[in-house]
């Protein structure tokens, strides 16, 4: 008796209609009685909406409900025949098969893997393993093997591939073998023997419902039974010739059906963020004639999924998309694979991201060991770029104990994953890892977060499940990275569901649409290549071959699409199908050919339509909250400052530059105490380099002062000068980053190296004029009434304040080959990579008396705080010159970092180190100056500032300007375009995205005052 061929129409949805025969079929009195009945449907959500609608019905007519079996088509098989031996888990299969490849007969391997990857690297000998489970199940479902594949593609005209097929075919043998050894069943070789041996039965009535694409070995199954299944065919009966005896499309009858859409129904779009504002239109079109439950959104390539979401959470529309959250976005999941970086090599790296993960971070608070971590690590990095975390580089850049216990304490929590061991063996220490990190608190799983913890954890503990279940042949000896690398790849592309909402818009995919009861839809995405997908750049069964084989094809899945929008266009009461013109990354798109099924005049006229050239029309007004590309100017807003009554008594030297750039971010930097503190460096970034040719000078001057005062002459040799430098680089190497520093570091310091040399050659020349250091890293002290006034200075931890003298402008530097200039870094380079060295003089400059520096503005004084890189002095003329080291890559004089074209002030710390220096006890004038050590050697020099008293009067009056600004907290507007040297404020500010307000309207008051 053939299958029996029910067509439901379209008057109906298809579930709806499918409930009515079920309780047209079943039902006894008030009883309904399926509990004999499988019914099959393509997909999970179908099956779960099927039998929400049968609960529905059973309640609202008053029934019994014994419900059915209600199974995806593709765990039907298993309820048509007996499974002789237990199934190998995917797992197992993949281990088979690395097995049956790895040791396998080299000639022939080598047909199918010329590239053996190394014999321990089990995660690449898996997925080749994964690879070859997933062809031999394709082929399997259709009834084929891979020697089938070599006899028919013998038969193909060009076909090249039959030493390869041949090859695969034995390691395929090989493979069943290995299961056959270990007692367990390949499950699509089951349903193969089943077939062939004619095992398919059951007392079960099948009702099949939409599943229009049937695979071979699931019709050759169903046939043995076919006086037991009912096909019930979503499509009126006046379609019934493009549908075969069991009701699956026949193929070549869809490749010339007409699908009728209205051209009113199809809306052109240009890229994603289009996309998601045409679908919000288009629900506005619908004018409120549907709920939020009656609207459902087609998916067709999942990319577009996070622009929809942003777009719908932005216009307020309930969304849930119910594919469901990926487990590689859960706590759980994200944990285990920062363990599993930080075991394969214990980088500091990969600690420091260990250590941030809010779960690991919480668990060290409970050991006592998390205050400030995070920034002592951050500072770790940024000071000594260590590579790896052991306790010889916590006992070489003397680490604060914080970290010190954090690395036993996480040494301890993962010493279960040490060593080597079979796979097996580490699904315990996983459960045991997880339990200590994420079960010592309470989790509320009716919150979405907490259920999200507790469903991620599934997955894995499914995962340890089939560790267990690896015979011990098969069980391949790993370390812990090896084993954690494993289980997360097995349990990634798992989704977690997100909990009900009656009234959200559905998300689904393009293949569950058809059996969706939704009257209202909107499919975006309709272009070649998404819909329909194309198979011809398939790496093993290309299209020509698929066709000779008749497994699945380019045809094939044409007629699944064709039939799906066919349905659609039937069913729906509203129906919008959108054609974006470029895709995510911004490659041009054609529009699906699906959409040019009809007759030859309406084709040329959608032609004309998504393909002539044509002037853009001009968009509609934007939604309230709609993504809107293309602005010029971002409606936030920065925070404007906020009042305090607490008065500036004191300033840094450098601050006035900051101010002079811009008021907002100054007061963000310096009011504020706003400072950006990471662990992104992974070389001595501007501040690292300039702070350590700073010591190394500083050294150099100090025992130079020492030399001195024991009545030692000034050095005068360019080669013994170096060979100190040189001395005083490697010791200061040595404290910072230990005894082997990273690569890069190295070689960065051969290029501070040479720069220190030629600086050795005009240093010996400077003593031979007569000039001898009086001073290095020196200034006035500040007053106990101005430290007590001043707000605390830019610092990230609240156990770490900042001296109060420390000098705050390290040098522009990045990569000495790579960068020619660089802009002044922010905070986080410009803190001291260590804490400030004791003023060093001799007896030339006898400060021990000075006290501290200020500027008297409007008869009340501003102190200036500050540190001297080195004063000089020439008996022989009584004069005294100040210095400022400078390492940024291209040599800089004065008058240009402090002054613009215009000479008007830029900077004032030079100017203003004459108030320092008289503090200091200088009374005579003094020269100003820098001692650049450039990329350029050559350029290596002392350049000193050309002004005069004039000049000098100005730069005093522009600070006092400052400074009666900074008094009145006048700190607003921030200016535009953002200047350099404040990157980590950014964010804040607005800058490098769109303009904010509070630019354009400074911009439009400029343009008012020209």
């Amino acid at each position: 008796m053939p299958i029996r061929r029910i067509f439901l129409g379209f008057d109906r949805p298809a579930l709806a209609a499918a409930v009515d025969y079920l309780v047209e079929r079943f039902r006894d009195g008030d009883l309904l009685d399926a509990r004999r009945v499988i019914v099959a449907l393509p997909g999970r959500r179908a099956c779960r909406r099927l039998l929400d609608l049968l609960v529905a019905r059973a309640e609202g007519q008053g029934l019994v409900l014994m419900p059915p079996v209600i199974e995806t088509v593709g765990r039907l098989p298993e309820q048509l025949y007996e499974a002789r031996r237990p199934f190998a888990e995917n797992l197992v299969q993949q281990l088979a098969w690395a097995a049956a490849v790895r040791d396998g007969d080299e000639a022939i391997v080598s047909r199918v893997l010329p590239d053996r990857p190394a014999a321990d690297d089990l995660p690449a000998w898996l997925t080749l393993g994964e690879m070859l489970g997933r062809l031999h199940r394709e082929l399997a479902a259709d009834g084929l093997d891979f020697a089938d594949v070599a006899c028919c593609g013998s038969k193909l005209a060009g076909f090249t591939e039959a030493a390869r097929w041949d090859a695969l075919a034995a390691v395929q043998r090989r493979y069943l073998a290995t299961l056959d050894e270990l007692l367990l069943w390949d499950r699509q070789t089951a349903r193969r023997v089943a077939i062939k041996h004619r095992e398919c039965r059951t007392d079960a009535e099948i009702i099949l419902l939409g599943t229009v694409d049937l695979n071979r070995a699931q019709r050759e199954m169903l046939a043995q039974v076919a006086d037991q299944v009912t096909a019930l065919v979503y499509a009126p009966q006046g379609w019934a010739e493009r549908f075969d005896a069991l009701g699956c499309l026949d193929v070549a009858a869809w490749q010339d059906a007409a699908i009728e859409l209205d051209d009113a129904d199809l809306l052109a779009a240009e890229g994603p963020a289009a996309q998601a504002e045409a679908t919000v239109r288009a629900l506005a079109g619908f004018e409120g004639r549907f709920r939020g439950d009656e609207i459902t959104i087609g998916i067709p390539d999942d990319t577009l999924v996070p622009y929809l979401t942003q777009q719908f959470t932005q216009c307020g529309i309930a969304a849930r998309y119910g594919v469901g959250t990926p487990i590689e976005h859960t706590a759980p999941f994200r944990f285990l694979e920062a363990v599993a970086e930080f075991l394969e090599g214990r980088s500091f790296a990969a600690f420091a991201a260990l250590a941030r993960h809010p779960a690991l971070e919480g668990w060290l608070l409970e050991q006592q060991c998390g205050g400030h971590l995070l920034a002592h690590l951050d500072r770790v990095q940024r000071d000594h770029l260590p590579e790896r975390m052991a306790v010889a580089m916590l006992d070489a850049v003397r680490a604060p104990g914080v970290v010190r216990q954090a690395a036993a304490a996480v040494e301890r929590l993962l010493a279960g994953f040490t060593g080597k061991r079979p796979l097996c063996d580490f699904g315990p220490p996983l459960l045991d890892l997880l339990a200590e990190v994420f079960g010592r608190r309470a989790v509320d799983v009716t919150a979405y977060h907490g259920r999200l913890l507790v469903a991620a954890c599934e997955p894995l503990r499914s995962a340890v499940a089939q560790l267990a279940a690896i015979p011990t042949d098969l069980a391949p000896t790993v370390g812990g990275t090896t084993a954690l690398s494993i289980i997360l790849r097995d349990v990634a592309g798992s989704t977690i569901p997100p909990p009900a909402d009656p009234a959200a818009v559905e998300l689904l995919g393009w293949l569950e649409l058809p059996l969706d009861d939704a009257p209202a839809l909107v499919v975006t995405g309709m272009n070649e290549g998404t819909l329909p997908s194309s198979l011809n750049a398939d790496l093993f069964l290309p299209n020509q071959l698929r066709r000779a084989l008749e497994i699945e094809d380019n045809d094939r899945r044409y007629a699944r699409d064709a039939y799906a929008l066919a349905t659609l266009a039937a069913t729906r009461r509203a129906l919008r199908l959108i054609v974006p013109r470029w895709s995510v990354e911004g490659d041009p798109l054609r529009p699906s050919r699906l959409l040019f099924a009809c007759d030859p005049a309406t084709a040329a006229r959608r032609a004309v339509r998504f393909f002539a050239e044509s002037e853009p029309e001009a968009a509609p007004p934007a939604l309230p909250g709609s993504l809107r590309p293309g602005l010029a100017e971002s409606a936030f807003e920065p925070p404007q400052p906020q009042p305090s009554e607490e008065a500036v008594a004191s300033m840094r030297v450098t601050e006035f530059r900051d101010y002079l750039a811009c008021p907002y971010r100054y007061y963000l930097r310096h009011r504020l105490g706003l400072a950006a503190l990471d662990d992104s460096a992974a070389e001595l970034d501007g501040g690292a380099f300039g702070a350590l040719a700073h010591e190394v000078l500083r050294r150099f001057g100090a025992e130079e002062i020492a030399g001195r005062l024991r009545g030692e002459p000034a050095a005068a040799d360019p080669r013994a000068i170096a060979e100190r430098l040189d001395r005083h680089l490697e010791a200061a190497v040595a404290e910072r980053f230990g005894r082997d520093p990273p690569a890069v570091v190295r070689v960065q310091v051969e290029h501070l190296r040479r720069r220190l040399a030629a600086f050795a050659r005009l240093q010996a020349q400077r003593a031979a004029e007569g000039w001898h250091i009086v001073a290095v890293e020196i200034g006035p002290p500040a007053p106990k009434e101005a430290a007590a006034a001043e707000a605390p200075e830019e610092t990230t931890d609240p156990e770490e304040k900042t001296d109060p003298e420390e000098k705050t402008d390290p040098e522009e530097k990045t990569d000495p080959e790579e960068k020619t200039e660089t802009a002044r870094p922010g905070p986080q380079q410009a803190e001291r990579r260590s804490a400030p060295a004791a003023p060093c003089h001799s007896d030339d400059l006898d400060a021990r008396q000075a006290g501290p520096a200020f500027l008297e503005v409007d008869e009340e004084p501003m102190y200036l705080r500050g540190r001297i890189d080195r004063i000089d002095y020439r008996p022989k003329d009584g004069t005294w010159m100040v210095l400022d080291y400078k390492t940024s890559d291209t040599p800089q004089k004065p008058a240009d970092t402090h002054r613009d074209g215009t000479s008007r002030w830029t900077d004032l710390q030079l100017p203003l180190y004459r108030h320092l220096a008289r503090a200091l006890g200088i009374d005579a004038p003094v020269r100003l100056g820098y001692v650049v050590l450039p990329k350029d050697v050559t350029k290596v020099g002392f350049e000193e500032a050309p002004w005069n008293k004039e000049d000098f009067d100005d730069a005093d009056e522009a600070a006092a300007e400052v400074i009666r600004l900074v008094r009145r907290r006048e700190f607003w507007p921030p200016k535009s375009p953002p200047p350099a040297g404040f990157g980590e404020l950014a964010a804040i500010c607005g800058d490098g995205i769109l303009a904010t307000q509070a630019a354009a309207a400074e911009a439009a008051a400029r343009e008012e005052e020209t």
